[in-house]
């Protein structure tokens, strides 16, 4: 998939198909490289990532077992 395809496609969604000079003004302003991925926050011995995927197994894990009234 094109970047510039998901950029036209954001430009739809955040209303600024209209106006591409404010969009060429953002897009100065807050220049993000391309690719590169945000860097694990530690928090204590485990990174907010791991942190995450624990709550998201613990709440699949409650669903498998929940059994309605």
């Amino acid at each position: 998939m094109s970047n510039v395809y998901i950029d036209e496609r954001l430009l739809d969604a955040a209303g600024l198909s209209d106006f591409p000079e404010l969009y060429a003004y953002i897009k100065e302003r807050y220049p993000k490289p391309i690719g590169e991925l945000p860097q694990p926050v530690p928090i204590g011995d485990q990174t907010l990532q791991q942190q995450v995927k624990n709550n998201d197994d613990i709440i699949y894990a409650l669903n498998e077992i929940f059994e309605p009234p």
